[in-house]
């Protein structure tokens, strides 16, 4: 049996596949914005440029990734951000990537066995992400169809919160796990890097840092472990960062896959 009682898993580019989405969706949002707001048709990044951008501060809270993407993009011309409202900027995302998540949104190779593994196994799980109540349920709930929950975030009627705790259950119950919790961006006040959702996730699953392992695809991710002082920090290549950054941040073990991740999680 594995000594392992708790896993807790970034959601983003580790469960789920939205390295796409996310990467559209902040461009999308950022351009419509930008040009309504009167920058130079000329000094609004193409797709290729954003992205380098975004790929330099990406894992943190949305809102700040887009500040900072921005901040970075107009380092040379200060001007163009003294008209910018972030926080109206911000409030353009997830209309923009509610219409583009069927497009690009997909559970990774492999996610049905890894959670039913994790099951059989007796294993709790929690997620930490620095998405929001809306984000998990809309990417949960397209990339896991099986779950009859694919246009759940699209009620307008229901707050996020309360449509979150539907897919906790119905999640919960369909794999049969043991112990099941969502930690969101709204949960806590400060985000990764800092530990705050991942102590939050283990005193939710009244588990030990001595008793979890910590699964993420980005550097962000390994580093909130470590200062939780978890011991197994799993990093998986698929997502944003690559086996040297995700080892040089204090991963303790690298896999390349979900079923890689599953083998080693029921080993320990």
């Amino acid at each position: 049996m594995s000594r392992i009682k708790a896993l807790i898993s970034d959601a983003d580019g580790t469960l789920i596949n939205t390295v796409q989405l996310i990467r559209h969706g902040q461009y999308e949002a950022a351009k419509k914005y930008l040009t309504k707001h009167g920058i130079p048709v000329d000094e609004i990044p193409t797709y290729e440029t954003y992205d380098a951008l975004l790929s330099q501060v990406v894992g943190g809270a949305t809102r700040s990734t887009t500040e900072k993407t921005l901040r970075l993009l107009y380092s040379a011309s200060p001007h163009h951000l003294d008209s910018l409202n972030f926080d109206e900027l911000h409030a353009t995302l997830n209309p923009i990537q509610d219409k583009l998540a069927p497009k690009y949104v997909q559970s990774y190779s492999g996610l049905t066995s890894f959670l039913k593994n994790i099951s059989e196994h007796n294993i709790k799980l929690a997620i930490f992400s620095s998405g929001s109540a809306h984000h998990i349920v809309r990417n949960f709930g397209i990339a896991l169809p099986e779950l009859d929950l694919v246009d759940l975030y699209k009620d307008r009627g229901a707050p996020d919160q309360d449509k979150l705790r539907i897919f906790e259950d119905k999640f919960s119950q369909h794999f049969s796990i043991p112990g099941f919790t969502v930690v969101s961006s709204e949960d806590t006040g400060r985000h990764k890097p800092e530990p705050d959702s991942l102590l939050l996730a283990m005193n939710r699953l009244a588990v030990q840092p001595s008793e979890v392992a910590v699964l993420g695809d980005h550097k962000v991710d390994m580093q909130a472990a470590f200062s939780a002082e978890v011991d197994v920090r799993i990093g998986i290549t698929h997502g944003f960062d690559d086996s040297k950054t995700l080892g040089s941040h204090g991963a303790t073990h690298i896999v390349d896959s979900l079923d890689e991740a599953s083998q080693l999680i029921t080993s320990l």
